[in-house]
């Protein structure tokens, strides 16, 4: 985006931006940028987090494109959830063959074109290199959570954040007036919103607030050329859900509603406790995997508070502020308020109250607003003292330490993860021995096979309960097993199915072969 700024430095300034880069703050602001894109790096060779069947079937996907065998649009048997993921992992493929690394390699790009957008973003709308240090510290370190919407293919996630961030930068950059080509950042602009509307709904609430501060303070644009780019990169970016939908006469608002409605109803403390005190620290990064300490619950109860004070003084200081000072408060405010409409959309769903341990991934976009919430605490202590200043420097301090906690119990964990890839490979290679290439397991393991075979072994879902075919999203998978003679089973050793199998397999005269590996069993038809 330095390409696009308006003015051409004079002297004094190139002096200033030398000095400014050499600062020690922007020096260590840079190095975690550095640390926080290898340490996701280290995990991606360390198979952490450890691919599951959603992974797959996204990989399954990039595949069929590498081989322009087939060009979804959306998640394999779903409406909705672009494939925007295959599709970057699609050349890879083609080069070096399918595996997990070569599917989350354009992941761990989206997240440092994420990192490096908030340190543009916070130095925009902040001015203090100290804060934004702090704030890319944060977002530098990793908990279970947050690696697995950053690193892991399973729709939308990892490029949700960049897509947001990028989109408010936008707006402030051309609500400032500081792109030469204004043309081109309004395409781009519309480009990455009509993308977003393809991939996942969920960051809407940050295209809706970088949309109104854009219509704020370039509205004038927009009625003539530069709105008509917009509208058009927007066409663009969202012409795989157009087209899908007149294909298949679907409605995406439709979809979009039906995916919204809940369940079961569940009393509204679940629903405040799911989406807000547990969900909201777990989404943002503050637990260890798969639960919240009691101590970790505390970013629950004050991020709301940090984002009504954070509203209070952003509403203060536009109307006492002009120019570009302005659009920064606006775009503060808007930030704020795309974490508020995310969490009470959460909150409302039944997601929140039923699932709100793996749910909490809907609270992803959080990070995008983490300066705006504690951009009041910063401030503080330059206008309170004694123990308003320790007040704020506590919670600073405890905001961070919390991230490093649950960064540290994913470290802990990875060896667990590492044995978990090793006994699924271990699986993968006994099917290969043998001579497997048609099986039916449970969803969480069969299109782990299918995919880590490169479709040499055919996998079709089975239910648990009885053993009747589910939630098979790639049909053709099941067409070939069920037209197979001698299909395998496979099934974690833990499965509920594995009697039901045995008893199925078994007849008068013959009883299944039953091979037991590692977190798996495999049962071969009697001949």
């Amino acid at each position: 985006m330095q390409a696009l700024l308006v003015d051409s430095p004079r002297s004094d300034d190139v002096r200033l931006q030398v000095t400014d880069r050499f600062h020690p703050a922007t020096i260590l602001t840079a190095l975690c940028v550095i640390l926080g894109v290898l340490y996701r790096f280290f995990a991606l060779l360390w198979s952490s987090p450890p691919t599951n069947s959603d992974e797959a079937i996204m990989g399954l996907a990039a595949i069929h494109i590498s081989k322009a065998e087939n060009f979804p649009a959306f998640f394999y048997g779903q409406d909705y959830m672009g494939v925007l993921e295959a599709y970057l992992a699609a050349p890879i493929f083609a080069l070096f063959g399918p595996s997990v690394i070569a599917l989350r390699i354009p992941n761990l790009l989206l997240f440092g074109a994420f990192i490096v957008i908030m340190w543009r973003l916070v130095s925009e709308l902040y001015d203090s290199r100290w804060f934004t240090l702090l704030v890319v510290g944060i977002l530098a370190l990793g908990s279970d959570r947050l690696m697995q919407n950053q690193m892991v293919s399973n729709g939308g996630y990892p490029e949700m954040n960049p897509a947001g961030a990028g989109l408010m930068l936008l707006a402030v950059g051309l609500g400032a007036n500081r792109y030469r080509n204004r043309g081109v950042a309004f395409a781009a602009w519309g480009l990455i919103a009509g993308v977003m509307i393809w991939v996942d709904q969920l960051v809407l609430p940050y295209v809706l607030c970088a949309g109104v501060v854009l219509a704020v303070f370039t509205r004038k644009e927009l009625i003539g050329r530069s709105g008509a780019l917009l509208v058009g990169g927007t066409l663009v970016g969202a012409a795989p859900l157009i087209a899908h939908s007149i294909a298949f006469r679907i409605n995406p608002i439709s979809v979009l509603l039906n995916l919204s409605r809940g369940s079961e109803a569940a009393p509204w403390t679940d629903h405040l406790y799911g989406g807000l005190i547990f969900g909201v620290p777990m989404g943002m990064g503050f637990c260890a995997p798969g639960d919240c300490a009691p101590w970790q619950l505390w970013w629950g109860f004050a991020f709301p508070l940090l984002l009504l004070v954070g509203a209070v003084t952003a509403l203060a200081s536009i109307r006492q502020q002009e120019g570009n000072w302005r659009v920064a408060s606006v775009a503060h405010l808007g930030l704020l308020i795309g974490a508020a409409l995310t969490v009470v959309a959460y909150v409302r769903s039944s997601a929140a109250a039923n699932t709100p341990v793996e749910c909490s991934r809907y609270l992803s976009c959080l990070l995008i607003s983490l300066p705006a919430a504690l951009w009041p605490l910063w401030q503080l202590p330059q206008h309170r003292a004694g123990v308003w200043r320790m007040t704020a420097a506590t919670v600073l301090a405890a905001t961070a330490t919390s991230a490093f906690v649950a960064t540290a119990s994913f470290v802990a964990a990875a060896p667990d993860m590492r044995d978990l890839a090793r006994q699924r490979d271990n699986m993968n290679a006994q099917l290969d021995q043998l001579g497997v290439t048609h099986v039916y397991s449970e969803y969480w393991t069969c299109n782990n096979i299918t995919f880590a075979t490169n479709e040499r072994i055919k996998c079709a879902v089975i239910d648990e309960g009885d053993l009747r075919p589910r939630v098979n999203r790639y049909l053709p998978y099941l067409e070939a097993v069920q037209a197979s003679s001698d299909p395998a089973y496979v099934l974690p050793v833990e499965s509920a199915a594995n009697p039901l199998v045995f008893e199925l397999l078994s007849t008068s005269q013959t009883a299944p072969t039953v091979v037991s590996i590692p977190g798996y069993r495999i049962y071969l038809p009697g001949s």
